[in-house]
């Protein structure tokens, strides 16, 4: 071919080469190839931006939610500022507590006798109807009234509290079905049967006196009981899963093999999928399996016991020990945070009574030098009303005076703060194993004291 009809693979015209980019081309084009089109960046930006924004807003929310129950916590212990100050004192008073923790059991003892009486039939008298009627318009007006009140004494966030929801939903509960479905004339026997719910309540008495000593492995189970309800979900999800898998293998082999075709008591356990996983569920719990195995292996099929056997294996030596493990271990956990809770709040506690005790300091020390002097300890028991009734608030009469002194003062004749707060807690409290291990030191560097003197006077008396 000719010169022009080569075109560029022609001889006479060299091809040419392509030029080498170098390090800073290679890397814009690079960067030019993986950025994205400006639009794309764009609605990237824009959604990341409102990302951020929402997660802001959302931390700024829980922030100030926090800071709020926060002061209305204050608010409610201290009594400062609270906007209604005699609902505060009528929701704090034990006769309150008490009258609650009496209605709730009332209401649950009203409950049993409701359900067994069986209230709403036509057999029963029409009065003791209107009693029960008039009994459950009492207790949803009194529990009505108790969550307004704690509403209004402990401000608005009682309501976000997780701990509070129960109470909540079965006060709703009663207020629908009792004074707004039953007077418009709507009858929704859900609901109705749901009000047995109120028993719940009793969860809220176990809450009351989780602090009291003698409660405290109750509240342990039940505690246990209700932060088990994730471990117990995944539990069924895992006993399902399981029971599926044999269920269908199970009816695979049994329930649809040639050789068990005409048994009924096959076809009753393992005709279909459900039969056998309510089949399966028994036999994992060993209720009566080997009986069940027994009769289906009559026929002369004894790998039936194989697979019984493998099955009880996984689900009931594993997966059921398995589960028990890691219930008790959120036992465990859960009682630990139980004791650093306890610790934190008699740490607040202690530090309370240190400052309330500082204060009784500031009280006696008449010069405010910071430095307490016996006579100016003896004045003020002597002259201030206030000082010798704290003081017997501590269980330490006047004629005890002398005697706390030596006790308090290390040797300088003079208490600082510190030390006579700390004194006066120690006294509070039991003796402490390091306690006495201290006086048995000082003990000891007595007795040693004592013999080098009499060493020393027996060595003089020699000479002498």
């Amino acid at each position: 071919p000719t010169s022009s009809q080569a075109g560029d693979f022609s001889p006479e015209r060299p091809v040419a080469r392509p030029r080498r980019m170098s390090a800073s081309g290679a890397a814009q084009a690079r960067a030019a190839w993986e950025a994205p089109p400006q639009g794309e960046g764009d609605m990237m930006a824009s959604q990341s931006s409102g990302i951020s924004l929402a997660s802001a807003s959302s931390k700024t929310l829980k922030r100030r939610l926090a800071l709020v129950s926060k002061e209305q916590s204050k608010r409610f212990t201290t009594g400062e500022g609270h906007p209604f100050p005699r609902i505060r004192n009528i929701v704090r008073h034990p006769v309150f507590e008490g009258t609650v923790t009496m209605l709730i059991i009332a209401n649950c003892i009203f409950v049993g006798v409701q359900a067994d009486t069986g209230v709403g039939d036509a057999k029963v008298d029409p009065m003791v109807t209107m009693v029960f009627f008039i009994a459950e318009h009492v207790f949803t007006a009194c529990f009505f009234v108790d969550l307004t009140l704690r509403v209004l004494a402990c401000g608005w966030t009682w309501l976000l509290d997780r701990q509070n929801w129960t109470d909540i939903f079965l006060v709703a509960l009663s207020v629908l079905v009792s004074w707004i479905f039953v007077p418009a004339g709507i009858e929704i026997e859900l609901l109705r049967k749901l009000t047995v719910l109120r028993t719940l309540r009793l969860v809220r008495l176990a809450r009351a006196v989780k602090n009291q000593p003698a409660f405290r492995e109750m509240w342990a189970l039940l505690k246990g009981l209700m932060d088990s309800g994730e471990t117990l979900c995944w539990t069924y999800v895992m006993m399902c899963t399981l029971l599926y898998f044999f269920a269908i293998m199970s009816t695979a082999l049994i329930g649809r093999q040639e050789a068990f075709e005409g048994n009924e008591l096959v076809r009753v356990h393992f005709g279909d999928v459900l039969r056998s996983m309510l089949t399966l569920f028994q036999v994992m719990t060993l209720d009566s399996w080997s009986a069940l195995c027994r009769s289906i292996m009559a026929g002369g099929q004894a790998w039936v016991a194989i697979f019984f056997v493998v099955f009880i294996t996984i689900a009931n030596f594993v997966l059921m020990n398995l589960i028990t493990a890691v219930i008790v271990e959120n036992a465990f956990s859960d009682s630990r945070t139980e004791e650093k809770e306890l610790a934190r709040r008699l740490a607040i506690k202690k530090e309370k009574e240190a400052e309330k005790l500082k204060l009784l300091f500031q009280a006696v020390d008449e010069d405010r030098s910071g430095y307490l002097s016996r006579d100016e300890l003896t004045s003020a028991v002597k002259k201030k009303a206030k000082v010798r009734q704290k003081l017997r608030a501590l269980d330490i009469l006047p004629k005890d005076i002398d005697e706390l002194w030596e006790i308090l003062d290390d040797g300088d004749g003079e208490l600082t703060a510190d030390e006579f707060a700390n004194g006066l807690q120690r006294l509070r409290g039991e003796a402490k194993a390091k306690d006495i291990q201290h006086l048995y030191r000082e003990l000891r560097v007595m007795q040693a004291a004592i013999g080098g003197v009499d060493d020393n006077f027996k060595y003089s008396e020699g000479r002498m």
